[in-house]
């Protein structure tokens, strides 16, 4: 399972209700299945705890994006056994319209924001999601 990570300005509420026009929510939880669950790629999950599991300099580059105040945490984990490279790509992007905020992936620190993903910004010689670049 590789794994993404966005992190918004909105109320929980909010994010679910958008969650629940997109995905498939897993009944009684706070997980959904995106982008269906015939076609399982992407298992998204509202992860607040994960902030306190960040490095303090990760935790400090996304007080300074969010003014200060903590981000929602919403975590995205892959299957492997799926090429999910589109639907990843679509997700992130589309909850970055929605809320506005940055993602960030499992291979490095930097938190993406929408202009890199769609233009497919290289940044320390990957792409978002890891996703190497061009040698």
């Amino acid at each position: 399972m590789r794994s993404f990570y966005t992190f918004v300005q909105a109320p929980e509420e909010a994010i679910s209700t958008w969650l629940d026009s997109v995905a498939q929510r897993t009944p009684n939880t706070r997980q959904w299945i995106y982008p269906s669950p015939d076609k399982r790629g992407l298992y998204i999950e509202l992860a607040d705890e994960l902030y306190d599991e960040l490095e303090p300099e990760t935790k400090r580059s996304l007080l300074d994006h969010f003014k200060g105040e903590q981000p929602r945490s919403i975590c995205v984990d892959v299957s492997r056994h799926y090429s999910a490279e589109h639907e990843v790509k679509a997700f992130a992007a589309a909850i970055l319209h929605q809320f506005g905020g940055v993602a960030m992936d499992d291979e490095s620190d930097h938190c993406w924001t929408i202009d890199e993903i769609e233009a497919d910004r290289m940044v320390q010689g990957r792409r978002f999601f890891g996703r190497p670049g061009a040698a």
